[in-house]
């Protein structure tokens, strides 16, 4: 498994802000680590825990104000890189941002990316946990470690701390006890992996298919599937805010048969031969205009064995609808992948009709493009306020239990979903005041990147190639009988 850490030198008070965006300091952070310390914190973590470093992101001033592209840059990453089994490892909940709010967006943010998020303080952090996260934080009480503390002593206790996972519920005592419905579920799917050899992708089209769904009534995906069958919860084990409670309640699985599924999982995850979405050329820009989903790249390899006895091999590769390939739903969208890479090379080259060129809307008044900057400024600015504003009445909300706790990543997706929209229309707007100084320049890039595509492709490597398409290609649009090429300005 992958890990990626995220250091940050945190504000020295983490501060609360109220529905009036007051500010009240919470309490100092003297005591947090060092870059340098965190970083050799998260390499110990991922040695003992036998996880694979790929990156560290890093922001060593986060003081309010300051823009923290350590983070932007890791959110980045996360979006356009393959992130199947990736962790993100950091110091403490209160790295995430100089308010308690902002930690809580920050964690939105990364779990909508598909990874899982540990604090070496706090542990492993999800919607169960979150909110006590943020009461712990936001409490204005200076002395917050007895906060801490007392929800430790919880844990310690084996005692349940938000939603309980799937295939439990919370007893009287306060500990998990077995859902038998919910627990049949799991031991089937347990059983897909140990018995019949499935793996996650084959096991959420079984499911699926048979008309199992989530306890939100959804279809099972892969990451669902992939995050149950790696929960030590179901062999009695209770994991929170770094408190690791072993025995704690009735296991559903036993201890070698999760065991066992978890050497079947890292031996499928190191298999030679299995296809990475970053080799194909257009990975990550391609979308299915029937469903409206994006298309990623598969490489299927087919065994037979020929009349003469001989044993034959072949390699496919295309393109295919997410949906259908991560949940096994929706239509069977496919294009092979060089027949569509073909074509759109046609299309950037002028050889075919079906690219469409955008065209990039600079104001030929500097003047009047400042005023206009000025004013869209402050305007992007105060929207990202109000909502900020609209996540913390959300997090009050569901501190008092409406929405509940375990229901906060769904609520909280269309305020992220605004967020990032708002954020990404601002750092829009920052940039458009050196658009005109740049616009030159680009124009020139543009073209010597388009004459490389039309004179010397074929002499390119691979990564050459992809870069050349990254820079000019905006999004790929396939229709069953007709592909779009639209081309960034």
């Amino acid at each position: 498994m992958r890990a990626i850490g995220y250091l940050s030198q945190p504000h020295d008070r983490l501060t609360r802000y109220d529905q009036d965006g007051e500010s009240t300091a919470v309490g100092r952070l003297d005591s947090l680590p060092s870059l340098v310390e965190q970083n050799a914190e998260f390499l110990k973590y991922c040695q003992r825990h036998g996880y694979e470093p790929t990156a560290t992101f890093l922001d060593a001033d986060t003081s309010p104000g300051r823009e923290r592209s350590g983070l932007i840059q890791l959110l980045r990453h996360l979006s356009e890189e393959a992130r199947g089994f990736t962790f993100v490892v950091i110091q403490s909940f209160a790295n995430l941002g100089h308010d308690a709010t902002q930690a809580v967006r920050t964690v939105l943010q990364l779990r909508a990316r598909g990874v899982q998020l540990i604090s070496l303080t706090d542990g492993p952090i999800d919607e169960a946990s979150l909110i006590d996260l943020w009461r712990l934080h936001s409490d204005p009480d200076t002395d917050s470690e007895r906060r801490r503390a007392r929800l430790q002593e919880r844990a310690r206790l084996g005692q349940a701390i938000g939603r309980p996972p799937y295939g439990y519920r919370v007893g009287g005592d306060g500990r998990y006890e077995v859902d038998e419905e919910e627990a049949a579920v799991v031991r089937r799917i347990f059983g897909l992996c140990l018995h019949d050899g499935l793996g996650i992708r084959r096991i959420a089209q079984r499911l699926n298919q048979d008309g199992y769904q989530t306890r939100r009534g959804r279809n099972w995906s892969m990451v669902s599937i992939r995050d149950l069958l790696r929960n030590p919860v179901y062999v009695g084990r209770y994991d929170k805010l770094g408190v690791s409670v072993p025995h704690n309640h009735e296991a559903i699985v036993s201890e070698p048969d999760f065991e066992t599924v978890a050497r079947q999982m890292a031996e499928r995850r190191t298999a030679t031969g299995v296809s990475h979405p970053s080799d194909f050329l257009l990975a990550g820009l391609v979308w299915c205009g029937e469903d409206q989903t994006r298309m990623i790249g598969v490489t299927r390899r087919q065994n037979w064995r020929k009349a003469s006895g001989e044993t034959a091999a072949a390699t496919y590769r295309y393109y295919q609808s997410e949906a259908r390939t991560n949940q096994s739903v929706g239509g069977y969208h496919t294009r092979r992948a060089d027949e569509l890479e073909a074509e759109v090379l046609a299309h950037i080259r002028g050889e075919r009709q079906g690219g469409e060129i955008a065209v990039l809307n600079i104001g030929k008044d500097d003047t009047a493009l400042a005023a206009e900057t000025a004013v869209a400024l402050a305007s992007g600015e105060a929207r990202l306020r109000a909502i900020d504003r609209k996540l913390a009445q959300l997090l009050e909300d569901a501190a008092a239990g409406d929405p509940p706790p375990s229901m906060l990543h769904e609520a909280g997706a269309e305020i992220i979903a605004e967020w990032e929209s708002a954020s990404a229309d601002l750092a829009s707007i920052k940039g458009r005041a050196q658009a005109q100084d740049r616009e030159a320049d680009r124009r020139r890039r543009r073209d010597q990147r388009l004459q490389r595509v039309r004179e010397d492709w074929e002499s390119l490597n691979f990564p050459q190639q992809r870069d050349l398409i990254e820079h000019l290609v905006d999004r790929v649009i396939v229709f069953d009988n007709s592909v779009t090429t639209q081309l960034k300005a």
